[in-house]
Formats: structure tokens, sequence, C-alpha cells
């Protein structure tokens, strides 16, 4: 084996290992909190699917969520920065590195088509079909994450068009993912499903870069995204010593720095905005979580309890990540040098908290003024109590936990 191919093992070894260390320390921390959330689940998911309605799209759900798992594909490489200087000269090394890099991105993504299949499968079997159809579109389905991952990996390798390819990606995912969960085994969607595919990967084929041409700041890029990602969310339980994150300016919001008094008291709350909204996370976690809980509010019926819990969770979920926002800042000398009282840090903190909760109670509950026949005598109970949530959460929870922690001085 050639010292470069055998990088990606040691590589690769290297991560599990330290993912693993933090995976303990945090299971050590949380006690008996995932076991109350895994029985919590497990009744709540009994209980949709004895009161989902006859007429609910069981099909259209599992077509949306199976895109959507199709479609989010990573591939991880375990690059770094110097791998352009001093891996680059040996280009067949390099492909025998990459090749052992999709091969692993594969295993990984099929094992989460798989892990999303068996949290399905109750529902799949209650209204859509039987144990021999699961098992075929589950086969199915690991092929096309499969064929997603070699897409992927020709789509960095070309510039041009972009949004076209993953457009196109996206669609495929979806049309094919719908003709499964619609019964439509055989005919003609399948020799026209089978025919798209073919002339889309040859048209990519056909369309790759040389193989000197190696994308290495989309790579990086890929893979700092992904261990960030795991890094903050090990923050939030355990004290992590590196993270990074992407800054994107957004305009658009701008708007609600200017209408800001300028006083000093709005000092830290203009900082915190400013690092809420430019920063790809948390900005990305609230917004996905906002949408994902929306979704599963509006897909449920109006009951009291239950749509209370998701509410709560969605809440929970997003505010352990927010005081992020504040610990960025912990070890920048001009953050100390204001001369202002320590206490405006904690409490600007508080109420950006508040308003970003509030706001994802408020959003989450506002598709179901629609979706539910009779929806005030259960939506205004709920979003008092999310409101509820988000002033205990911002106000008592996140600042006892950050002194308890003492991540901040």
């Amino acid at each position: 084996m050639r010292p470069i191919e055998s990088l990606f093992l040691e590589r690769m070894k290297h991560a599990w290992k330290k993912g693993g260390r933090y995976a303990a320390l945090i299971a050590k921390g949380l006690h008996f909190l995932p076991i109350f959330l895994l029985i919590s689940l497990y009744f709540g998911y009994k209980w949709l699917l004895a009161e989902l309605p006859e007429d609910f799209p069981v099909s259209l759900l599992l077509t949306v969520l199976f895109t959507w798992t199709l479609s989010s594909t990573r591939i991880r490489t375990y690059v770094q920065k110097a791998d352009p200087v001093f891996l680059f000269p040996d280009l067949d090394g390099l492909k025998g590195y990459f090749r052992r890099s999709l091969i692993y991105s594969a295993a990984m993504q099929s094992l989460k088509i798989w892990l999303v299949t068996v949290f399905l499968s109750p529902l799949y079997l209650t209204r859509v079909g039987e144990v021999a159809g699961l098992g075929s579109a589950w086969a199915l389905l690991t092929l096309l994450k499969i064929w997603n991952i070699g897409i992927v990996w020709l789509e960095i390798h070309r510039e041009d068009r972009r949004g076209v390819h993953a457009f196109l990606r996206w669609g495929t995912n979806g049309l094919i993912t719908w003709w499964l969960f619609s019964g439509q085994w055989f005919g003609w969607p399948l020799v026209i499903g089978g025919i798209w595919l073919g002339w889309l990967t040859l048209h990519h084929i056909r369309f790759r870069s040389p193989r000197h041409l190696i994308p290495w700041e989309t790579l990086m890029r890929w893979e700092e995204r992904t261990v960030s990602a795991y890094y903050r969310l090990a923050n939030q339980f355990i004290d992590v010593p590196h993270i990074g994150n992407d800054v994107t300016p957004r305009p658009v919001f701008s708007l609600l720095f200017r209408r800001l008094p300028s006083r000093p008291e709005n000092t830290y709350l203009f900082l915190y905005l400013r690092t809420f909204f430019r920063y790809r996370e948390p900005f990305g976690v609230f917004v996905r979580l906002t949408l994902v809980t929306a979704v599963l509010l509006a897909c449920l019926p109006a009951a009291g309890w239950f749509s209370a819990f998701i509410l709560l969770t969605g809440l929970y979920v997003t505010g352990i990540q927010l005081p992020w926002i504040r610990r960025i800042h912990r070890y920048q000398p001009w953050f100390r040098l204001y001369p202002l009282p320590e206490k405006q840090k904690r409490t600007d903190c508080s109420r950006l908290a508040f308003w970003l909760l509030g706001a994802q109670s408020s959003l989450a509950l506002l598709p179901q003024y629609w979706a539910w026949n009779s929806p005030l005598p259960f939506l205004l109970p709920i979003l008092l109590l999310g409101w509820g949530a988000a002033w205990f959460l911002s106000w008592i929870y996140l600042p006892r936990r950050l002194h308890k922690r003492s991540s901040l001085r």
C-alpha cells in the first residue's frame, strides 16, 4: 500500500478516536437524559401512528424526508491545509486516497439511509405497504445514495452551473422517491428512470475535469464545516478548545442593526446580533430547527400535550446552542476592554435569546393556523407556553448553565 493511501486510514482512525472521546464525555454528563428522550420518542411515535388521520399524505411525507436524506450528501475526505503542497506530486497515490474516501463515504451514507428507513418503517408498514416493499425500497434507496455520492464527486470538480446540477440531482431524487412510495414499481417509470440516471451520469463523466485539477478549496471547506458542526454540538455539553465557523455577509438583516438605538446599553446586543446573523451557525441551526418544528406540528392533529412537547423540544435544542454567540468572543481582548459593566454581557445575551426563541415559537406555530381544523382552542395556550419557555430558557436556565460551566469570566 502506498503511503498516501494508508494516510486516509490513519486520519480516519484518529478522527473516530477523538469523536469517541467527546461522545463519551457528553454521555457521562447527560446521565439519564438520553433514556428519557428515547422513551418519550417511543410513546410519542406510537401515539402519532394511532392518531394520524386516514387521509394524511404519508407517501408525500416519506418522499420529502428521503429526498432530503438522499440529496444532502457530503463526502468525507479528511484533507488538511498542507495537502495541496505535500500530496499533490503523487497523483497516483491521491487517486487511491480519494477512492478510499468515496468508499468510506458510501458506507457511512448507506448507514444513514438504513437508520432513516428503520425509523420510518412503522409509518410505512402502517399506511403504505408491507415488509417486502420496504426492503426493496431500502435497497433501491441505498443504490441511489451511492449514485448521489458519485455525482456529487463529479459536481465539485466542475465550476460551471453548480446550481443547475444540484437542481437536477435534487429533482431526480424527488421523482424517483415519489415513484417508490406511490406503489409504481414497474412499467414505464422504471425504464424512464433508468435511462435518465444513465444519461445524467454520462453527462457528468463526459465533462469531468482532468484528474490533476483537484478542488482542494471545496474539499477543505467541506471538511472544516463537518468538523466544526461536530465541535459546536459537543460544545453545548462540554468545553471544546477550538471551534470553527463560516462568516456569511447577510445585507438583508443589516436593517435590524440600523434600527437598533445607538445607546451604550445596546453595545453587546448589537455585537450579538451581528454575530448571530453573520455566522453560518447558529443562524443555520435556528432556521433548520424552526422549519423542522413547524413541519412536525403541521403534520400532527390538533393535540395539546404532544404538540407542546414537540415545540418545547425544538426550543430547548435551539436554546442550548445560542450561548455560543457569547462564548465566541471570550478570548478577544477588545471585548474585555469595553467600559461597560460585566452584567450587561449576560443581560444582552438573555435579551437576544428571549426574542429569538419567542420568534421561533411563533413562526413554528404559524402554519398550524391553516393546517388544523380548529386551531384556536389549542394554538393560543401552546403559543403562550412557547413564550414562557423562551423566557425561562433565556433568563433562568441558560445563565445558570453558563455560570456553572464558568465559560465566561
